[in-house]
């Protein structure tokens, strides 16, 4: 089997890096005791889907900024602008990844199905020993996201071990990957996840070992939001080859006061060497 391409993008802009700031959670400002959800800032999402396992879930499984649906849109535009056919899309089970993959679909003009794979979700490790939880695939579905709810997946949530270490990740990674191939014979496959699944899904079926701890947190330290790598099959051998698309760049935007055009001089004296 030869001429399969499999594409890994990292998901878009998150709620919760954007927005803790200052000590302070995006939650505490955008939800009311009672799980009312009113956005404080015009790039936080107009609203946030329903979910069974309660809104205060939102913490460690927040949505993407409408930025970050922006630039899976945008990424789905160069994908189509570059003559690029998805004929098979995998997803994370977390909302981000879900939301970035419904963006990059809808970019493309492509109305496939998108199947949420457990198994894709990032080194557990950054759950310090708990069960992520998750939005069920039904109700991303009632959401209005394209979702394959007959999608049976390689692995549930409890098949992820909570003492999961970087190697046993590089190999959760690749077994995944590895099942999805055998699924498919032919086409390109879209894998829309994590920042280290980039280098994660792909480094073992190139042929490479596991990377270090050093250097794996160099890797992810400069994959930045849509980062996108493809693999090509050539004679039952995978190797990296590029990106099909050119990179998405963009600066930050600061919040803006308006109150402090009121400042007298002295304040915003005072402002100005707390700042630096």
């Amino acid at each position: 089997m030869s001429g399969r391409n499999i594409l890994v993008v990292r998901h878009g802009e998150r709620c919760d890096f954007v927005f803790n700031t200052g000590g302070e959670s995006w939650m505490r400002r955008a939800f009311d005791c009672n799980g009312k959800y009113s956005p404080v800032d015009i790039n936080m999402p107009r609203i946030v889907p329903k979910r069974s396992d309660g809104w205060e879930h939102f913490t460690l499984d927040p949505p993407l900024t409408e930025m970050g649906y922006i630039q899976s849109k945008l990424t789905g535009r160069a994908f189509r602008d570059s003559d690029v056919k998805v004929d098979f899309v995998y997803c994370s089970s977390a909302l981000r990844c879900v939301q970035t993959a419904v963006g990059i679909m809808k970019g493309l003009g492509m109305t496939t199905l998108i199947n949420v794979e457990p198994g894709l979700f990032e080194w557990m490790q950054w759950f310090k020993g708990n069960r992520p939880s998750w939005m069920q695939v039904e109700e991303l579905r009632k959401s209005g996201y394209p979702i394959n709810v007959d999608y049976v997946p390689i692995l549930k949530k409890s098949d992820l071990p909570l003492d999961e270490s970087l190697t046993s990740y590089y190999d959760r990674s690749y077994s995944v990957t590895k099942d999805l191939l055998r699924r498919h014979s032919s086409g390109t496959i879209l894998i829309v996840a994590h920042g280290a699944s980039l280098d994660a899904c792909t480094r073992q079926l190139c042929g490479s070992s596991p990377r270090s701890t050093e250097q794996f947190f160099y890797l992810l330290q400069n994959t930045p939001y849509l980062a996108c790598v493809q693999i090509t099959e050539s004679q039952s051998l995978w190797r990296i080859t590029d990106s099909p698309i050119a990179p998405l760049t963009h600066s930050m935007n600061i919040s803006y006061d308006p109150k402090q055009l009121t400042l007298s001089s002295l304040s915003l004296q005072e402002r100005m060497k707390s700042s630096s």
